[in-house]
């Protein structure tokens, strides 16, 4: 083997990878080797969808506290649904800077978010898209 196709190797495995992911079978290959781990946790990161409340909670603490996973860098969609308390202190930039999407509209995020909770999410997330925040009559327009 050339030493050209050993750097090829990760590479063509993230892309394999990335079908387990839409086949929702990646989470158990990752336990196949460290290489596998190391290629296909990032991709795992990328998309995160809280439903159930203790994996909520549990993830909101992992996010605040500083020894979180390199991996929380890597979301860029997070969907955060019936999560009742916003604060400024749960969104630091570094735990989203490379967020595209969050979703926390009325129905699907049943809390309230104030100007204040909006201006850290701005100021935190600079890379973020597609914030949907519909149904929220609480916004100021000065925030928008």
């Amino acid at each position: 083997m050339s030493h050209s196709r050993i750097f090829s190797i990760p590479e063509v495995l993230e892309q394999i990878l990335y079908f387990l992911l839409i086949d929702k079978s990646l989470y158990p290959a990752l336990y196949v080797s460290q290489l596998w781990y190391s290629c296909g946790a990032p991709i795992l990161w990328k998309r995160i969808e809280l439903n159930k409340n203790n994996i909520r909670k549990i993830f909101m603490k992992i996010i605040r506290d500083e020894h979180k996973p390199v991996y929380c860098l890597n979301v860029t969609h997070l969907g955060i649904p019936n999560y009742h308390s916003l604060s400024d202190k749960k969104f630091k930039a570094e735990s989203h800077s490379n967020l595209k999407y969050l979703n926390l509209a009325k129905g699907c995020y049943s809390g309230l978010i104030t100007d204040k909770d909006l201006y850290a999410i701005a100021n935190s997330c600079h890379k973020l898209e597609y914030p949907n925040i519909s149904n929220h009559k609480e916004i100021s327009e000065i925030a928008i």
